[in-house]
């Protein structure tokens, strides 16, 4: 399943997230697009992230505009009307976090998910007067687009995260940790296990993505398990270290289960 977050789909402004046969890297998967795993420039391959809807074109990592990173040097930039992806596998039936800070345009029209072709599960979209709304699925293609009461900031960041029970097939929306919609269902009822994400702009203008994750652990706000920060001790001894393998999050501490998932996907 891939999540659309613009419609993540972020349709903006959707997010989405839907189903896919390809292979991609496991969960849990952290990035604040920095280097060295990321460089200025196209975004089409770098760390298996596509351009999907223009591979010349449709996003880039960019370094220039201030005001679209939220921390760091760097951050992933959307052109307008365009889509962006990334295949991700968990193990099915499982809850996963999907988890990023956006800021980028709305759209003034409410899209017929019944359209969208890939089938999916969890839709958030942002819209110009509804604000933020998720899409509570009818389980066979298309649902009901419900408005979270909370309105789209378009110069700043907002933390969206997204918990998906595929046991359950529903899922929770949370803005800046608070959640905003809970129980929704998901677009596809096929669906059982996650495959990756994609971001979609509208064409009012440029999408910002920075600090995003995906994991099997609750992040911190929604009582996962105690951080520990080591963070000092990396930049001391380790100036070379590749920032985006290591499972830090938004805060800069780390989650030990996001850890030992990832020292155990390594073996």
């Amino acid at each position: 399943m891939k999540s659309l977050f613009g419609c993540f789909l972020l349709a903006s402004a959707l997010i989405a997230t839907f189903v896919s046969a390809a292979q991609s890297q496991t969960v849990p998967y952290r990035t604040s697009f920095e280097e060295p795993t990321f460089t200025v420039g196209n975004l089409d391959g770098q760390d298996d992230w596509s351009n999907i809807s223009d591979p010349n074109g449709a996003a880039a990592i960019q370094s220039e505009v201030a005001g679209g990173i939220r921390r760091g040097s760097q951050s992933l930039m959307i052109e307008p009307a365009s889509i962006i992806g990334r295949d991700l596998t968990a193990p099915s039936q499982q809850v996963i976090y999907v988890d990023g800070f956006y800021q980028g345009p709305t759209v003034d029209f409410i899209p017929d998910a019944t359209q969208m072709e890939d089938a999916g599960s969890s839709l958030v979209l942002f819209h110009v007067t509804e604000g933020v709304m998720g899409l509570d699925g009818n389980g066979s293609g298309g649902g009901s687009w419900i408005a979270s009461g909370v309105d789209v900031s378009n110069d700043s960041f907002q933390r969206i995260t997204i918990r998906q029970d595929y046991n359950a097939q529903t899922w929770n929306l949370y803005v800046d940790g608070d959640m905003v919609l809970e129980g929704l269902g998901f677009k596809d009822s096929t669906v059982t296990t996650l495959s990756g994400i994609n971001i979609e702009t509208s064409s009012d203008g440029e999408g910002f993505l920075d600090d995003f994750s995906v994991t099997t652990t609750p992040p911190s706000f929604l009582g996962g398990p105690a951080l520990f920060s080591f963070q000092a001790e990396w930049v001391q001894n380790s100036g070379d270290l590749n920032w985006d393998i290591s499972p830090l999050e938004p805060d800069g501490q780390v989650n030990p289960k996001d850890l030992i998932e990832l020292i155990g996907g390594t073996e």
